[in-house]
């Protein structure tokens, strides 16, 4: 098991030192055809930026979570960097020797080795994830396509059976707390690590029989590994991940949902819990891993103490402090679940609402949210946003759809979720089995109906772009019929502005001020 401190041991003979000559031949601008070079240093590589194309290099050290302190170590780290880096397409290009030959330094060619690189492609680093988000210009969009991405990567990832068990994830704890009290070195923070530690083992203790069986279950896998918002470009309009683990195996070989946890974390701290709950909720759609959530609060709050433990690391206490406050917070016990429905007419702002009113409905990620649209899709074999023939809406789909969403909404509820249910809930089936699900649960339970004129649902269904609704006017004018709210809901007029008739859902369901709405799309 690695430490996540990241301080180096002493660097062997040679170490960095024998590395000068290659750092001076690739920050010349003669080795890249004249063209200027930036050099950018982190704590285990140097890159080099010439034109479009990026020069990556480890540096020759050995810690206590890898070793770069051969040539042959390093360049076999290249090879591993390539491999699991994969999907990030050709923003990998190559592993190539710096050679020597003939007395000179030469990028490739014949002659003997004596550096290895990556080659990559360049990018702006203003379309990294983490500046887009800190600009306000990263959309739910892509946060829900990085999700998408995220869950294809884990489903193909390999199944890591030797990592991943309770006394894996206890020396996990152990090793944070460590690092963070060695890092605080003595100041205040230290007493709040030890208090860190202690809630964070009951937490795990609490949740043994699910880490026993995620284990069993093939949830640990080899995962990226570190998964921030720095470590995302959008690359052709598309979230791109980038710069997975590769060094160690024991770091990158962990639960899925502890993998996700990073990138949720990192837009928590950023302000913008309203894009990890979209982000959370369109991963769920495609993994249905509601099980799991009773261990999102430990992992949030385990990736908080990273957080505190680099921020203490660098003499940064306020962060340092804040971090660690998130990181406690997150083990506190929650409120109770609730459940919740949102029903009306096609195109009356029912997912509109229920994004808006999510983040709002718990104090780490929010309320699950399970859209019948989705859930028929992916029933179907379909993304979300693919537009089904007529038999996806059969009766007997219907009937798919609706248990589906009644398994997945009693399996998050069981984790102390708050789950919120958005379809048009027409006809006595649909409200009896919401209500049925609530009462069996043991959970309160609201339904909101949102009142709009059928002329106003269908103007808004022809001006809306692709969405995982295939609702039409005709398919509205069908829906007529059945349109009225349920005895006891909660009707909510829905023709005013977005942000109006969201104060007035979250008025009739009595939400508290304590998270924010945001309604950004």
């Amino acid at each position: 098991m690695t430490r996540p401190d990241q301080q180096s041991l002493p660097h062997l003979t040679g170490g960095e030192a024998g590395q000068r000559e290659v750092i001076g031949f690739l920050c010349d601008p003669a080795t890249h055809g004249g063209l200027p070079v930036e050099r950018v240093d982190t704590h285990i590589s140097r890159i080099f930026l010439a034109g479009d194309r990026a020069w990556k290099m480890k540096r020759a050290i050995r810690t206590n979570y890898l070793d770069f302190s051969t040539l042959a170590l390093r360049g076999a780290s290249c090879r591993r960097e390539m491999e699991v880096n994969a999907a990030a397409g050709d923003l990998y290009r190559e592993v190539i020797p710096v050679t020597r030959r003939e007395g000179r330094l030469h990028l490739g060619g014949d002659g003997t080795p004596v550096e290895w690189l990556v080659g990559m492609r360049r990018f702006d680093r203003n379309d990294e994830l983490g500046r887009l988000c800190d600009a306000g210009r990263l959309t739910r969009i892509a946060a829900e396509d990085l999700a998408d991405r995220i869950a294809l990567g884990h489903a193909a990832a390999p199944v890591t059976p030797d990592h991943g068990d309770d006394a894996d994830l206890r020396g996990r704890i152990d090793q944070i707390a460590g690092a963070l009290s060695a890092a605080a070195d003595g100041r205040d923070l230290a007493r709040a690590a030890r208090d860190w530690r202690a809630a964070a083992h009951r937490a795990r203790q609490a949740q043994a029989g699910l880490i026993a069986c995620r284990h069993r279950c093939h949830r640990i896998r080899r995962c990226h590994g570190d998964l921030h918002l720095g470590n995302v470009v959008m690359i052709a309009g598309q979230p791109t991940p980038f710069d997975a683990i590769e060094f160690n195996e024991a770091i990158a070989s962990i639960d899925v949902l502890y993998d996700l946890a990073l990138t949720l974390a990192d837009l928590l701290a950023r302000g913008r819990g309203d894009l990890g709950n979209a982000m959370l909720n369109r991963y769920l759609s495609a993994t249905r891993d509601y099980r799991g959530l009773a261990l999102m609060p430990l992992f949030l709050s385990m990736r908080g103490a990273v957080r505190a433990m680099t921020a203490a690391s660098r003499g940064d206490d306020t962060e340092a402090r804040r971090n660690l406050d998130f990181a406690i917070r997150a083990l506190s016990p929650p409120a109770a679940p609730r459940l919740l429905a949102i029903g009306g007419l096609s195109g009356s702002g029912k997912s509109s609402i229920a994004r808006a009113l999510a983040p709002r409905m718990g104090p780490l990620t929010g309320a699950v949210v399970i859209r019948s649209d989705v859930t028929r899709k992916r029933l179907a074999g379909a993304a979300p946003e693919t537009r089904l023939p007529e038999t996806g809406y059969s009766a007997a789909m219907n009937r798919r759809v609706m248990a589906r969403m009644t398994c997945d909404a009693r399996a998050a509820l069981r984790t102390g979720t708050t789950v919120l249910l958005d379809a048009t809930f027409l006809g006595a089936d649909w409200q009896a089995c919401v209500e049925r699900l609530a009462m069996h649960e043991g959970v309160a339970f609201d339904g909101l109906w949102l009142d709009l004129p059928p002329e106003a649902a269908m103007h808004r269904v022809e001006a809306r772009g692709p969405d995982a609704s295939d609702a039409t006017t005709e398919v509205i004018r069908r829906q007529v019929a059945d349109a009225a709210c349920p005895a006891g809901w909660h009707q909510v007029p829905a023709g005013g502005r977005l942000d109006e008739v969201i104060a007035a859902a979250a008025t009739a369901l009595r939400l508290p001020d304590a998270y924010p709405i945001r309604s950004e799309t």
